[in-house]
């Protein structure tokens, strides 16, 4: 079994960013503009599903499509970063390699996680998603909603929910590597699937500690720069994340390219 170390891909990720920290940081806002109008079409689409559900199933339907779309431009930085570790040519471009190889897998794939990452969906009111949706907008009966949700989920058995975010918080672990798997080597679904829960499950402290660590530091350095640093921080723990996957590939690409400063 493959070890994982929290320190190295915390330490790799940075040095990954800072080889090439301002291709990273334009794609960052092109990520984020790009993300955001995609939303607004998953948004337009999940409403003409209302009919089928009401709120919920609109929400269910627009957080597929964004997650989709949220995968194939993240694993946009996983493609440069590996082709920085090859030594090959770097261009703008390269973050939409996505886009371009293995699309079919890398589509189950994320189509499947983003299905897992709507299970605690059903245990909230579906006032929540009247809300979420922007169907209710007077701020009195947002408020009066809210008090009434907490109720519900006061009301709701505790134990069920604990039980329903851990299963979550597994499977979303389990499934992490999957679309690297997919999307880099073109493995199928099946195999991208089970490929990640085989590697991950054993390393799964690790890989919470990981979360962990990156999450606090992402909040302090967020915090300090008044937001500004978000246009660093998401490609720095997207890197962190690329370097997990890296350290239980099968093919693994060893060593960061270091600046001849770095080099030791």
């Amino acid at each position: 079994m493959k070890k994982i170390s929290p320190g190295q891909a915390i330490q790799a990720g940075w040095l990954r960013f800072k080889n090439q920290a301002a291709l990273y940081v334009a794609f960052t806002v092109v990520y984020f503009i790009m993300l955001t109008l995609i939303s607004s079409v998953g948004n337009g689409v999940g409403t003409m599903f209302d009919f089928l559900g009401g709120a919920k199933v609109s929400l269910a339907i627009s957080s597929i499509i964004s997650g989709v779309a949220a995968s194939f431009l993240t694993l946009g930085y996983a493609h440069v970063a590996r082709k920085d570790q090859l030594g090959e040519p770097i261009e703008f471009g390269t973050f939409f390699d996505a886009f371009r190889v293995n699309q079919k897998p890398l589509l189950q794939v994320s189509v499947v996680s983003s299905l897992v990452g709507l299970i605690s969906v059903i245990m909230f009111p579906d006032e929540f998603f009247n809300v979420a949706s922007g169907q209710i907008q007077d701020p009195d009966e947002i408020f009066m909603m809210i008090q009434d949700m907490g109720i519900d989920l006061r009301q709701s058995s505790g134990g069920t929910l604990i039980a329903v975010g851990l299963i979550q918080l597994v499977l979303s672990i389990g499934l992490m590597f999957s679309t690297y798997k997919a999307s880099i080597e073109g493995s199928d679904l099946f195999e991208s699937i089970t490929w990640s829960f085989r590697v991950s499950m054993p390393n799964f402290f690790r890989i919470f500690i990981t979360f962990f660590l990156v999450g606090i530091l992402a909040i302090i350095f967020t915090v300090l720069t008044l937001f500004i640093g978000l246009l660093a921080i998401i490609p720095i723990i997207t890197l962190v994340y690329y370097d997990l996957y890296d350290q239980v590939a099968d093919d693994p690409v060893l060593g960061v390219p270091l600046d001849e400063e770095d080099s030791f």
